[in-house]
């Protein structure tokens, strides 16, 4: 019994130091430059990227895009998670447990290459000046179509 609770406690620490959702820690090297009281993240890259009026329509689409692609995988990772919780609160197999975990590991990846995908769409179309300063874009895409809106 007390082995079983600290594996739970084990699992339940890793799963949250491994949540996704773009953000934590960042150091002021990687920190988007925020002026005023912006909170939009399009406006965050439109600032620091300096996007005209296309490049900033373009960066929409594309991350409205990847929004509608992730949707599925989003509850999916959701299901799965509580999946993860379940199975350990209910004293299921490690072997189970495990299943459950490589299946929504499966999940992140394939929102990770959407997340990827869209990072690549921009960066491509970015001018050589704006792509020196794409960290800010890169730092944003982690976890980015989590949240039911990429733009909060």
């Amino acid at each position: 019994m007390l082995f079983r609770l600290f594996l739970a406690g084990i699992l339940a620490a890793t799963l949250a130091s491994a949540q996704r959702g773009g953000g934590g820690g960042r150091g002021a090297s990687n920190t988007p430059i925020m002026m005023g009281n912006q909170s939009d993240k399009l406006t965050i890259l439109t600032d620091n990227l300096k996007l005209n009026k296309d490049e900033k329509k373009l960066v929409k689409t594309v991350l409205d895009e990847g929004q509608k692609e992730a949707a599925p995988l989003r509850d999916e990772a959701i299901k799965s998670r509580q999946a993860i919780g379940e199975a350990v609160s209910a004293g299921k197999s490690q072997d189970e447990i495990d299943q459950l975990v490589k299946s929504h590991a499966a999940i992140e990846s394939q929102m990770a290459g959407i997340e990827m995908k869209a990072f690549v769409k921009i960066y491509q179309e970015l001018d050589k000046e704006q792509q020196s300063k794409a960290q800010v874009l890169f730092d944003m895409m982690n976890g980015i179509f989590m949240g039911k809106n990429w733009n909060q």
